[in-house]
Formats: structure tokens, sequence, C-alpha cells
């Protein structure tokens, strides 16, 4: 490219300058992409009808269906669904779970009669809601200008059911009553069994699967289906999260923040002080020596109930709040940062839903959201007088409180029982995801007893593989495909780390998501398989060469040995360490502790000073050579 010095021209050409036409620019590139054109005449044919004969529809369930072409906003077909209101305990319908259902037309469902559930976490959000931006037969995510029909919807694999749970969330309805995930469990056990009554799945096998706050749900429901010991309603045959929370939150969240954001330095950004801070911080808050001790493969031992660094289940010690000062000083640089992709950037999407991530921003005129509009709730049969919410304003917990997370192990206890009675439990985890940080997930993992052994006993580091695929050719059904993280499987439990994807892995990474629902439900043996998708009508050839270990690698040390000891201090994607590269040199314990740290113009929040003018240090973009 050609630089022209800023005297010869006006101002004003800079914003030409700024665009490159990238047609004339790269043209070999440029003809890789997609050909709008192309796209805008296909989608202009007439989309078929998804079947013509229907799975589940008599005189019990005809109050449910759904009209698959009156759906509000959707040009196409839908298909057969079912969708409303079922009590939790008999008929009582002072307290009733909303569901929607959509029968697959795979035939391998059919013929192994299984039915899969899907739970949003929060808690409080609503399942439907991920339905339509996440795995759903149908999706309109943030930014996308309408619905649009999803390749890779789970109901292409298997029969799946949303559930708005526990009460409160969604178009669900009654008293909040649960104080505990025990509580939330025995609803969902009620509501279940009116459920395969109505659309006659006795002895189908059933997973549970989920993501985020629903690492508490899933496992709960799981163990307490199985330990009902009757496979007619309660046939548990494994269970799947993305990015759960399952014990107290400092684990995914204050612990890990330290070394998250020197893996992701390149992204967050922060000047040296501020990054030398933090981990002095972490160091003197434990929270260093809590990783080297206990991420580690095989584990070093059972870890602590009580957490460094914390007062109590709820607060943490004076200048041991990191994540909540992380996120601060995220947001002065990148206003629009979000917790659940890191990556993200300015402008917010729109977002038909409402969510956007996280920031609930709905422009002038927008209307009510997708859900919360009068001729949608007619057309599934929703509550037509009561507000939809992604993520519900009132608490679904008495006092606000789950005592299962709040003041105890998590779903910890429980998780176990579900891994040693399915040998099929998969627990993934976006790399880019903030709100929960992955190591999280594996700390929990090396806090498990299953199979007789505590935790996995040797680090991961097989890779995450995902078959090339035909269709993306459409902007609306693009995936990724090849070496897309890393995956392990020891004695029933398989663990994945995935890169890049943030906190909504079945949005970021859709092909990932699909695979794993392959495998979960026995199409496919692992993550390591080359066998193209099971729904993939032409076979694609895969690339026979050698893949090489995950790109998501998972732990601070191995048998004892410290990260930064092995030489695997440093970048994304790396090994966790010890101690955190700053520029040219690693942090010793006599940088600047939080206390003699003072705020410029920016702001103070524990002890942390967040905002310009606060011990600078160097910059944070090296200028056109390694420094």
């Amino acid at each position: 490219m050609r630089w022209i010095s800023a005297s010869l021209v006006p101002v004003w050409a800079a914003s030409v300058l700024a665009t490159v036409n990238w047609k004339q620019f790269h043209p070999e590139l440029a003809a890789r992409q997609i050909d709008p054109r192309a796209y805008v005449a296909a989608k202009a044919a007439p989309v078929e009808k998804r079947q013509a004969q229907p799975l589940f529809l008599n005189e019990q369930t005809q109050k449910f269906a759904v009209n698959g072409s009156g759906i509000p906003e959707v040009d196409f077909d839908v298909g057969e669904s079912y969708a409303g209101l079922l009590p939790i305990s008999g008929n009582d319908t002072s307290n009733q779970l909303y569901f929607w259902f959509f029968p697959s037309t795979n035939p391998a469902a059919q013929e192994s009669k299984e039915i899969l559930i899907w739970l949003t976490g929060g808690p409080g959000c609503s399942s439907v809601g991920e339905l339509l931006q996440e795995n759903g037969p149908f999706l309109w995510q943030p930014g996308v200008f309408k619905p649009f029909a999803n390749k890779w919807s789970w109901h292409h694999l298997s029969n799946v059911v949303w559930v708005d749970q526990p009460i409160g969330s969604g178009f669900s309805q009654g008293t909040v009553t649960a104080k505990d995930e025990h509580d939330v469990a025995r609803q969902f056990l009620g509501f279940w069994r009116n459920f395969v009554d109505t659309f006659a799945l006795q002895g189908y096998k059933v997973y549970v699967t989920g993501s985020s706050y629903s690492g508490m749900y899933t496992p709960y429901i799981a163990s307490a289906m199985l330990d009902a010991n009757d496979t007619t309603y309660h046939n548990v045959s494994g269970m799947m999260i993305f990015d759960g929370l399952y014990s107290k939150e400092p684990i995914s969240t204050d612990i890990p923040v330290a070394a998250f954001i020197s893996q992701w330095k390149d992204i967050f950004a922060f000047n040296d002080s501020f990054t030398q801070t933090i981990q002095a911080a972490a160091d003197q808050c434990g929270y260093t020596a809590y990783l080297d001790k206990y991420l580690t493969f095989p584990p070093a031992g059972v870890q602590p109930s009580a957490l460094p660094g914390q007062v109590d289940d709820n607060n943490a010690q004076p200048d041991c709040g990191l994540f909540i000062n992380v996120f601060l000083a995220a947001q002065e640089l990148n206003p629009c940062f979000s917790v659940y992709e890191i990556a993200s950037r300015c402008p917010l999407a729109f977002d038909p839903l409402g969510f956007a991530s996280g920031t609930f921003y709905t422009p002038a005129g927008a209307g009510p959201v997708y859900f919360d509009r009068a001729d949608v709730k007619a057309a599934i049969n929703a509550p037509i007088n009561q507000t939809w919410e992604f993520c519900a304003t009132q608490p679904v917990f008495v006092n606000n409180t789950d005592n299962s997370q709040n003041a105890g192990p998590g779903s910890q206890p429980v998780i176990p029982h579900v891994i040693d009675r399915t040998q099929n439990v998969i627990l993934g985890h976006g790399s880019q995801d903030f709100v929960l940080i992955a190591a999280g997930t594996l700390l929990t993992i090396q806090n498990l007893t299953f199979g007789g052994k505590l935790g996995f006993q040797e680090q991961p580091t097989a890779p995450l593989y995902i078959p090339y695929h035909a269709g993306n050719d459409d902007p609306t059904q693009v995936a990724g495909a090849g070496v897309i993280g890393t995956a392990h499987t020891e004695r029933g439990l398989t663990y994945v780390g995935v890169a890049p994807a943030g906190h909504f892995l079945t949005m970021d990474q859709p092909a990932v998501a699909f695979r794993g629902l392959e495998i979960l439900l026995g199409r496919v043996e692992n993550f390591q398989s080359t066998v193209p998708f099971t729904t993939d009508t032409n076979s694609t050839v895969q690339p026979s060469v050698a893949m090489g270990n995950g790109t998501v690698l998972a732990g601070v040390a191995v048998e004892g040995e410290t990260a930064a000891a092995k030489g695997e201090v440093g970048g994304g994607n790396r090994t966790l360490g010890t101690n955190i590269s700053v520029g040219a040199q690693t942090v010793a314990s006599s940088v600047p502790t939080m206390a003699v740290v003072r705020a410029g113009a920016g702001r103070t929040m524990g002890g942390v000073s967040v905002g310009v003018g606060v011990l600078v240090g160097l910059g944070t973009v090296m200028a056109a050579a390694v420094v």
C-alpha cells in the first residue's frame, strides 16, 4: 500500500483512505467471500414445508400445536412444534412451566426414542430466548435483519424441548417458592411427568443440557431423575453444559481473573501499571497460590471450602474484588466491552429480544421485544397478559438466594453421580468468556471425585476437531471448522475448551455445539473424530493431515511444576501462569500494591484505580516491531 504525506492532501482525504476496496486490493481473497447477489437469489426461492405428517399430533396435544407458518416475522414454515404451559404437580395450574417442543425429523431420533431438554441459566433467564438466538430451528440474533432457518438447530439431530424454569422465568407462571436446587429439581420433575404423559414419551432416553447458571440447574435435575429410579419417565442417558457455574462465583471470577487478562492481554490492552496492580493483588489475596496448587493435573487434593480473598460467600476482602475492577477498567477502554465475549466492540447491535449483551439496550422506536408482542404470544400459546423478559427482574429464589450455590459447594456434590451413572457428561467452555472464566470449570473438574479418582489425571491437550462442511456461502449459516480448541475425556467426563468463543458458545460456535450433541447422542465417537457431520448429505471430504495438539491449553502447572518454571507464561491460549508477563519483564512481588495506587481522572473501586492518569506505565500497542 502507498503512504501519502499528510502535508500533501486535505484532512478530509483521510476518510477516503480509511476504506480499502477489497475487490481491487485483494481480488483473489474477495472472490472467496459471499456473493450477496447469489445469496439473495437463492433466498428468494420458496421454502418447502419441513414435513407433511406430524409425529406427535393427537387429541391430547392438539391444544399445544403451533402453526409453523403463522409465527410473526418468520417467512417460512418452521415445521411441527408444540408450546404452552404445564403444571409442576398434578393438575394444579397455579404453578406452571412454559415449554416449546420441536420434534425431530431425523430418523435416528425416532428410532432411538430420545428427547433432549434445554435449560437456560440466569438464574431466571428464558430458554425460549435461547431457542431464538442460539440453538433453535429458527434464529433472530442481534444485528440480524429478520429471522432465518437454522442449519445448526439441535432439532436436526433429536427431539428438543426448551423449558422456561424455574417458576418466575420467561413465560412460566406461579409463586416463587424455590430456596435451593433441590426445590428447582422437584418442580421440574413434576412438570416433566406431565410433559411425558402429554406427548407419550414414556421410556424415552432423556438428555439434560443447558448453559451458564444451568451448571446448577442441570446437574441437580439430572441427578434427581436418576435417583427416582424410574426409566419410564426419567431415563437419563447423558448431560451437557456449556459455560456453566458449578460452585461459588469467585472460582470463576476473582480467582482466575489476573491470569485471564494476561492470557488475553492484546484484547484487554491494559497499561502495565494496572496489570501489575491486579497481579500483585492476586498474589496478596492468595489467588495465584490457589491456582498454582489446585489447577494441576493430576489434582493436588480436595479444594478447601473456604476460598482465599473472601470474607464470606457474597463479599471479597478489601482489595480482593478483582473481577469488578477489571470489568470497570475494560469499560473505560472499550465502552461496549461485554463480559460475555471480550472481543466485542461498539456499536451495540439491535437485539430483538432486548438483551444486547446484558446492557438491555433498545433503540428508540423499536417497540416491544419479540416475545412480548401480543401476536407472537398468541402464535406460540404463551400467556397473553404476562410480560416476557429475557431475564427476570424479580428473583426466582426466595430472598434472591440459591442456598445450594450461595452457602454450599454448588452442583459439585451431584455432578459425579451423573457422570458415574451415565458415563456420558460433557462440560464445555468458551475461552473468551469473562463473566464465567473457563478456569472455573477446570477447577470444578479437579475437585470432583468420579470413577473412583479425583479430577482429571492428565492435562487436556487433545485437539477439538470440527468437520469441514458445505454451506458457508450463506452468511446466516457460517460456522468454523478444523481444530477449534481442546477436548479431553476421562472416566465418562469430557471437557471441551473452545476458541474463539465467549459465554454463548452455541451462538459463537454453532458447529462445535452441534458436534457435541452428536457425541452426547452416541452418533459420533469423540471430538477427535474426522467423520463428517451425520447430517452432511454431501459427506464432505476431510483433510488427512495430522491435527497436532488442541489450541486451548488448560491449567497452571503440571505435576507440581509451576507454569513459570516450565516457560509457559504469556500470551493468548497459553497455560495460565504463576507470574504474569508484561512487556519484556515478568511482574515480581515488588510491584505497586493496591493500597498505594491513586486515582487520576478515573474512579476508585475497592482500592483499585480505574481510569486515565493512573500509573500510566508503558504504552499498550508496540510499534511495528517486536520489542
